[in-house]
């Protein structure tokens, strides 16, 4: 059953005898025939189909793309020039036959199996050119001038390796105009060191990051001033609350925010310092004064000024709260920005001494009073512009993006699905509702009574 017998028959017959007899035709087959009827190294045979159809087999491909790279290396040898050494001494040519000849004479010394990998055996082959040029002497090699087909070729990674170094002499033998081409004494060049950034640019990098807001403070190169110190420190500790909402209102112009140091007149410095000695700790706070463009000269020589005959200066965009220096808190920047008119629209950045801290409900003072998005100043002491914030130059890279309308909300009626009955309807009409009768029937009543008794 399956062959049992067959094997019992074939293990019979193998009884006393050899170990060989009765394995079978198939196990004769495989150990004899190796499958092909044609030689491995018989390079007239190009496959079943001949020239035109080429074996596409991986080991075809690797041996026919290893010997373009020999044929390869061998017009690049036939090519380059060689260089002489200082004596005119001639290097000798080395060609494609004599490191066959030294390869084939090291395998015959080492008696390498054909088992081992390229690999995984103790071969020493030859590297370097050094190696190829110990073999130029002989006769034999320098005989035979016309390529043949080697026997056993080379690797590819063999291969490679004499073209790079056959490039690399190539390379180190051209002139180069003004230097030697030499490869002792290059240096690499390191790269410039990154400038040091002081606190201002800092300041200046993150706002522009932030807020696309172009900050122009230069620190003079001498000693600050106490004023420049404080306005240094002023933007420091304002510089967010600032720039948030004025660089909203200028990107949405399409452009960019300018802040610069207003350059006000020495006395305005000396009266407004003077009068921060006096205060306490956390009075000075930012606030924001929208004005004119032709008024900008006037107010950084003189100062922010109340209006009056004193001062020469008249109310120009009225008084509901009084005679006095009006400014808006920063989160209200849109109340400054109606008033800034120009073609730059400049809005100043002031320095306020604010006794009481965020108080922003109406309440009268003497020298302040508050409202819920303007403080009102009656003291010019207390008020100095410290930077000047207007539209620059460069357009805007995004500009907000305005929220979407708010769509009311509208409310479906909700439609009473009323369901048809499976059936036939009634077989009779539906008849109307009964009416109230009795009003009818106690008037006819008493009609009929009245006849019977006349």
């Amino acid at each position: 059953k399956r062959g049992h017998r067959k094997r019992l028959e074939a293990a019979r017959c193998r009884k006393g005898r050899d170990k060989d007899v009765g394995l079978g035709r198939a196990v004769a087959k495989r150990s004899i025939n190796n499958g092909s009827r044609h030689a491995r190294g018989d390079p007239a045979w190009l496959g079943k189909y001949g020239d035109d159809y080429l074996p596409q087999t991986r080991r075809n491909n690797l041996r026919r793309s290893m010997y373009e790279e020999v044929y390869e290396v061998q017009g690049m040898q036939a090519d380059s020039v060689w260089l002489t050494d200082e004596e005119d001494e001639d290097v000798p040519f080395l060609t494609l036959e004599c490191w066959l000849d030294v390869e084939m004479k090291k395998l015959d010394d080492l008696e390498v199996a054909s088992t081992c990998t390229s690999t995984t055996a103790d071969v020493d082959y030859a590297s370097s050119v050094s190696d190829f040029l110990s073999c130029s002497e002989e006769p034999s090699c320098m005989a035979s001038a016309a390529p043949i087909v080697p026997h056993l070729p080379p690797l590819l990674w063999q291969a490679a390796l004499i073209r790079a170094e056959l490039s690399a002499i190539e390379y180190a033998g051209q002139p180069v105009a003004g230097t030697k081409a030499t490869r002792a004494g290059r240096k690499r060049k390191g790269r410039p060191p990154r400038p040091v950034l002081n606190e201002t640019q800092k300041l200046a990098q993150e706002l522009k990051r932030k807020y696309q807001v172009n900050l122009d403070y230069d620190l003079p190169s001498g000693p600050c001033t106490p004023f420049e110190k404080l306005r240094l420190q002023f933007l420091k500790d304002h510089a967010d609350a600032i720039c948030g909402p004025l660089s909203g209102l200028y990107l949405a112009s399409c452009r960019q925010m300018h802040l610069k140091p207003a350059p006000v007149d020495q006395a305005v410095q000396d009266k407004f310092l003077d009068a921060c000695h006096r205060a306490h700790d956390g009075e000075l706070q930012p606030a924001l004064h929208g004005t004119n463009e032709s008024n900008l000269t006037s107010i950084y020589s003189r100062g922010l000024l109340i209006p009056g005959s004193d001062s020469g200066v008249k109310v120009a965009n009225g008084s509901v709260h009084g005679v006095g220096i009006y400014t808006a808190y920063v989160e209200s920047a849109s109340l400054s920005w109606s008033y800034a008119r120009g073609e730059r629209r400049p809005i100043l950045v002031c320095g306020v001494l604010d006794p009481r801290k965020n108080a922003k409900s109406y309440h009268a003072k003497d020298e302040v009073t508050y409202t819920c998005s303007a403080r009102i100043f009656f003291s010019e002491k207390r008020v100095a512009p410290l930077f000047e914030a207007s539209r620059g130059s460069l357009a805007a890279e995004r500009p907000p993006l305005a929220p979407p309308p708010l769509k009311p909300k509208t409310i479906r009626p909700e439609w009473v699905v009323v369901k048809k009955p499976k059936g036939p309807g009634p077989r009779t009409r539906p008849r109307r509702a009964a009416t109230n009768l009795r009003s009818a029937l106690r008037f006819l009543t008493r009609r009929a009574a009245r006849k019977r008794q006349a």
